[in-house]
């Protein structure tokens, strides 16, 4: 997973945002005007900021769109090969009906169900 210690700079961050407008910006992240000057000065932010401004920006969604992929990858994965044994699995029950009616004595119960 994201690990906030590579986060771009601040600089390339707030460069990377659609919303210029340095105001809509601060309201964005609930600090003062003043505040964001003092972090652009330093060319750094506090983690929250950092990471909402990161989310935000191109790797933020890259990051967020990729690990959905992924994440839709391995459980399709899994889908198909469950649904591969649940498969198997009916064969092989099929299978075993076909090769004789014994009667067991619960035999009335699984053909109920």
């Amino acid at each position: 997973m994201f690990r906030a210690t590579h986060t771009p700079p601040l600089s390339i961050l707030l460069g990377d945002m659609f919303e210029k407008n340095p105001k809509k910006v601060a309201k964005h992240l609930g600090v003062t005007v003043a505040t964001l000057k003092r972090w652009k000065a330093a060319d750094h932010a506090p983690k929250a900021a950092m990471l909402a401004l990161f989310y935000e920006s191109r790797w933020g969604y890259s990051l967020l769109y990729t690990t959905a992929y992924n994440a839709e990858t391995i459980a399709r994965g899994l889908a198909d090969s469950l649904q591969r044994t649940n498969d198997a699995l009916r064969m092989r029950i099929a299978r075993l009906e076909a090769l004789g009616n014994f009667e067991s004595a619960n035999e009335p119960i699984w053909k109920a169900m």
